[in-house]
């Protein structure tokens, strides 16, 4: 079992990518905002597809073996589309396909990372140096103070 019961989130017009190469796709919505088409593809090659309502499910078998089984949670509907609350998932191995790589990526913030490099906060620039930079601006403010006050003097 790749997934096990876990809740995934889908706007319309996008998709949600999963193991072996298969996405899911909320296509659309009725009117009232109650049925979602979704389509299953598995790189680029469509596989299958179905509208479903809330509290319906979508089962994809490939040759008898159900390969995604997920559960129409909630339908959320507003002004510029819906936005689906897939709950459970569930999703299993395909044994025609080669086994995926990385099935789970830990957080960057996991206690399992490892890394000895500190992660660049998301508002630095890669490269830049915070501490040498207020280090550079405090040397500035110590040599311009050093040269106003030899001025006053004379």
């Amino acid at each position: 079992m790749l997934i096990d019961g876990d809740e995934i989130y889908v706007r319309s017009g996008n998709y949600h990518g999963f193991l072996q190469d298969y996405r899911i796709y909320v296509k659309g919505a009725d009117t009232e905002g109650s049925r979602i088409w979704i389509e299953l593809s598995r790189e680029g090659v469509f596989l299958e597809d179905a509208i479903v309502g809330e509290g319906g499910t979508f089962v994809y078998s490939n040759n008898s073996t159900e390969i995604f089984n997920l559960t129409v949670d909630t339908i959320y509907a507003g002004t510029d589309g819906v936005l689906v609350r897939f709950s459970p998932v569930y999703q299993y191995l395909n044994p025609r396909l080669p086994m995926p790589q990385n099935p789970e990526t830990p957080p960057a913030n996991s206690s399992e990372n490892n890394s000895s490099v500190s992660p660049v906060p998301e508002h630095q620039v890669k490269g830049f140096d915070m501490p040498l930079f207020l280090l550079s601006i405090g040397v500035v403010f110590l040599v311009t103070g050093f040269f106003a006050e030899r001025y006053k003097k004379k």
